[in-house]
């Protein structure tokens, strides 16, 4: 701005300049360093949209909200604003400390002399080391008003102020959402976020099916804000809209489309959470403050009042300064005029005086000794033409002579009396306002009721089966003809097929005892392969998923009374099969450390999880309906003195079934699973078989009937069903029944989990 006006005289009513030669000039005066950063500096103090009352009138392509950047600074010409006149005007008149550039050829003013605070009227962002700003811009007339005020009455608060200065006046709009007891603690501060959003309304000409955002917060890139709106209209989460454009001119008009009969309210919910549509402005209002060293100032976070005191303060030593500048001036004129005066009535002698002189310097000898002048008066009569001395120009001397006697007396008064000063002071500020003030920008509403945000609300309610393979791949399917057609990955096979909508949620148990929760309408939605389920949670090494559990009603079992379990000593003999069987009869059980009593029936539907290690528990499902984060939820502990522990699977009970178990070593069991205790946190669990030391669960299975079990094959291709009909049932915590004496066992390929949206049987 300096340059512009001291170098090159880029006046308002002059002619524009290429911004090049306006950088030039800069740079090889004043900033000696890279171009680019004084062009960027130029450019946005002529972008209305970056402040709230530009400084510097650009002609040409000097960017946009969309990100654009100017145009190179070879195209695009500048000149100086009115109201930057206003910070610049004084500098003639020893207003503020100068200090040598760079090479010290040349002077430069250490700060401006600024007739209004531009600080708070256009804000600033920047960082040093260890520190850094950020301060909103204002209205003009609030802050004038503001500080008037606080000349009036030096003894008003922050809170008093912000009766003045409501908050935040921001070029591009938008409402201001935080309430004005939060504002005021914020300005009382120095520092606090500030809420603000983007305004919208119903189009009246398109019969409510078109929105149009007519503003948007501070520094946000409109043309990242379009294209986020339009990815969630196209994943199809904000299902109330259809389009989006940009018929942005000057003014901010971005249109939506929106569904025939669709609540605007509610996709605005939508959009206010998820895009920058609404954002926040973090205020940090530290500031550089004077020191008895006018080049070196001292960074203080202020709040409101003491900056608009330091403000007027410095108001008024440029006041004073220019007073006295001013004084000084007249009295210098004054003294000459005086001399013209003196020599009037003895003109002819003075005419004389000269013409007989044998130079100016003989003459001025001459003169000062006849009239009593000094050096000042007589430079000043040599100089004056003679036909300037005639009676007419006299006259306008003398006249002028004491209009400036008049102002002398004046400026000696201003200068005598601080209050009068103060006055002067606040008149200059309250015709800044006059000339420049316009009306505010950003809307002050506080907090505004709007419609809570429900994430269903945002779900297009779609039919589908949710199909997860052994190997951990998700995806959803309108519909499948058998099992064979569904697509995946060579050597995997289909876990788990459950009916479904997009507005349920599917829960993912692993064998490190974690469950992950996604909504259907997450799942990615393809007839192809689909998508490993670590993309949408953070696995650890060598986690797996064991079991499925889909939160569609016709996906859960009903609730029912449990069984009531078989005496303890009951045993049965053992099956037939290859080498003698031995039974043996389970050992007391262990203290319950569940829920209280009665509170197992409140539970609702329950999950079994059985380890490797042989411990066994039931655990509220319900727990895991809602949607997890990446890193889940915990659902049972393991045991860490046994290195392969791993929860062996995860199925929902109603509470009627057996548990049908297997060993490695060859031992199976069969008990109740109401014999396992319910807990609601991650637990370790109860034992459900004990185990040799060598010995691992091999896999368990619930089962209704004296029919259903497990079913096992031997090394000689002989297949063993634990079931009720040939092993009775016991208690848990037993060592079971041994199924054959030697050889091996090995499950048979596991069936699919699979339910039918027409017959809801599994």
């Amino acid at each position: 701005l300096y340059a512009m006006l001291h170098n090159l005289h880029l006046v308002p009513e002059g002619r524009y300049r290429k911004s090049a030669a306006v950088v030039g000039e800069v740079m090889a005066k004043y900033h000696p360093h890279g171009d680019s950063s004084i062009y960027d500096a130029m450019v946005r103090m002529a972008q209305s949209f970056s402040l709230r009352m530009p400084l510097v009138d650009g002609h040409g392509n000097f960017g946009s909200l969309d990100g654009d950047p100017a145009a190179a600074m070879r195209y695009t010409e500048v000149k100086l604003r009115a109201l930057a006149m206003r910070l610049l005007e004084e500098l003639k008149q020893k207003t503020v400390h100068h200090r040598a550039n760079y090479d010290g050829t040349l002077e430069e003013p250490v700060v401006l002399p600024a007739r209004f605070p531009n600080l708070l009227v256009n804000g600033t962002t920047g960082i040093a080391v260890g520190m850094a700003t950020n301060i909103p811009p204002h209205n003009l007339a609030e802050v004038i008003d503001a500080c008037v005020a606080l000349i009036d009455n030096p003894d008003l608060n922050t809170a008093d102020l912000c009766a003045f200065v409501k908050g935040p006046d921001f070029p591009v709009g938008g409402t201001l959402l935080t309430p004005q007891e939060d504002l005021i603690k914020i300005y009382d501060r120095g520092e606090g976020p500030i809420r603000v959003r983007g305004d919208y309304q119903v189009d009246p000409e398109s019969r409510g099916t078109l929105l149009i955002i007519s503003s948007i917060p501070y520094a946000v890139n409109k043309a990242q804000l379009i294209e986020s709106i339009a990815e969630h209209i196209i994943a199809h989460k904000v299902p109330q809209l259809l389009d989006v454009r940009d018929e942005s001119t000057e003014d901010i008009r971005i249109v939506l489309e929106l569904k025939r009969g669709a609540e605007p309210e509610v996709a605005m919910a939508y959009l206010y959470k998820h895009t920058a549509l609404e954002s926040l402005f973090h205020v940090n209002m530290t500031c550089l403050v004077p020191t008895d060293n006018p080049e070196i100032g001292n960074p203080q976070k202020l709040n409101l009042k003491s900056l608009l005191r330091h403000f007027l303060d410095f108001r008024m030593e440029v006041v004073t300064k220019r007073l006295q500048y001013q004084l000084e001036q007249i009295r210098r004129r004054i003294h000459i005029l005086e001399g013209f005066e003196r020599i009037f009535d003895e003109l002819d002698e003075a005419i004389r005086i000269i013409r007989a002189s044998e130079g100016k310097a003989d003459a001025a000898v001459k003169l000062m000794a006849r009239f009593f002048l000094d050096e000042i008066q007589v430079d000043a009569i040599l100089e004056t033409k003679l036909y300037r001395l005639a009676r007419l120009e006299i006259n306008a001397i003398r006249q002028e002579l004491a209009e400036l006697r008049s102002e002398e007396e004046r400026l000696f008064q201003l200068l005598g009396e601080a209050h009068l000063r103060w006055e002067l002071v606040r008149s200059e500020l309250l015709e800044i306002k006059l000339e420049y003030a316009d009306p505010r920008r950003t809307r002050l509403e506080g907090p505004v009721k709007v419609v809570t945000f429900d994430p269903n609300a945002y779900i297009v309610t779609e039919e589908a089966y949710v199909i997860v393979t052994r190997d951990g791949w998700i995806k959803r399917q309108k519909s499948f003809s058998d099992v064979s057609s569904i697509r995946i990955r060579e050597g995997d096979s289909v876990g788990w097929i459950y009916p479904s909508t997009t507005r349920h949620t599917v829960a993912f148990f692993t064998n490190l005892g974690s469950a992950y929760v996604l909504r259907v309408d997450e799942l990615q939605s393809t007839t192809g392969y689909g998508e490993p389920v670590q993309r949408h949670f953070q696995f650890a090494d060598q986690e797996r998923v064991v079991g499925v559990l889909c939160f569609d009603p016709r996906c859960l079992p009903a609730p029912a009374e449990p069984l009531s379990p078989h005496p303890a000593a009951e045993t049965g003999p053992g099956p037939t099969t290859e080498g003698a069987a031995s039974t043996e009869a389970p050992e007391p059980l262990e203290p319950l450390e569940s829920l209280e009593e009665g509170a197992a029936e409140d539970a609702g539907i329950l999950g079994v999880a059985i380890t490797r290690a042989g411990k066994g528990l039931r655990f509220p499902i319900d727990a895991h309906r809602e949607k997890s984060t990446r890193t889940g939820r915990r659902f049972m502990r393991l045991d860490d003195a046994i290195k392969d522990d791993a929860v062996m699977g995860v199925l929902p009970t109603s509470g009627d079934e057996y548990v049908s178990l297997v060993t490695e070593g060859r031992r199976a069991t069969l008990f109740p699973v109401s014999d396992l205790n319910v807990l609601r946190g991650a637990g370790k669990g109860v034992t459900a078989i004990k185990l040799q030391e060598d010995d691992r669960v091999l896999a368990y299975q619930l089962a209704r009937g004296e029919k259903e079990g497990l079913v096992v094959e031997t090394n000689r291709g002989r297949s063993v069903t634990i079931n009720a009909r040939t092993y009775h049932s016991s208690r848990r915590g037993g060592r079971g029944t041994e199924i054959i004496r030697q050889g091996s066992i090995k499950l048979l390929p596991a069936a699919p989990v699979v339910v039918r949206r027409e017959e809801g049987e599994t």
